[in-house]
């Protein structure tokens, strides 16, 4: 299920009870990563460790979906530009429209219909820049992703406010799990909590 405005990215309180391994998601062969390997159980003991967790986890993502070298102290600093966000977005829209193609039910959200424009040879901080974010955070209202998780431009590339993008890029990787895109492992483990959840249900009925 997509996120709203009142339940935003809360399965890393989970990890204080216990660990979830990664869920197997097919993707055609031009964007198969290698699945993302669990880590090592640890409590948060602030809100900065929680945000750099998060920052870890969508840097591990991005690298197996891209054969980049993204670590957690350099995620902002690639996707500044964002010629990276924008060829994931059309990656989403890609993958989005196959799913419904190919005849498939279950998709909750709206399909684009058209792809990112951007420019690929930017210099980070430049207007060009900042016009790859902006059509990229254009792109996310036309995906449907609700105002409030929703991020300014400046937030990444002035870093005036990570986690509110941080938050976006999460609902962004929870749409396109949908449609077999791999996802980072705190929506693994909230598509794990949920199917738990829907399994005790029907052990219910």
């Amino acid at each position: 299920m997509a996120a709203t405005c009142s339940s935003v990215a809360t399965a890393f309180d989970v990890l204080h009870d216990q660990e979830m391994q990664p869920l197997p998601l097919p993707l055609p062969s031009n964007l198969r990563p290698t699945l993302l390997e669990p880590r090592p159980f640890r409590p948060f003991k602030s809100s900065e460790e929680y945000l750099y967790a998060m920052k870890e986890d969508l840097a591990e993502w991005m690298t197996a979906l891209y054969g980049l070298d993204i670590q957690a102290d350099t995620f902002l600093q690639v996707l500044e530009t964002g010629v990276l966000l924008c060829r994931h977005a059309n990656n989403v829209r890609k993958m989005a429209l196959e799913y419904q193609q190919s005849g498939s039910n279950g998709l909750t959200y709206p399909v684009p219909d058209r792809e990112v424009t951007y420019r690929t040879d930017v210099v980070p901080c430049t207007f060009q820049a900042r016009d790859n974010v902006s059509n990229f955070i254009s792109w996310c209202r036309s995906l449907g992703i609700y105002e409030c998780l929703l991020f300014e431009t400046d937030d990444l590339v002035l870093r005036k406010n990570e986690k509110s993008f941080i938050l976006c890029l999460l609902e962004v990787a929870r749409r396109g799990s949908k449609v077999g895109m791999l996802a980072p492992l705190l929506v693994q483990m909230e598509e794990e909590i949920d199917r738990e959840i829907a399994k005790i249900g029907r052990a219910h009925v």
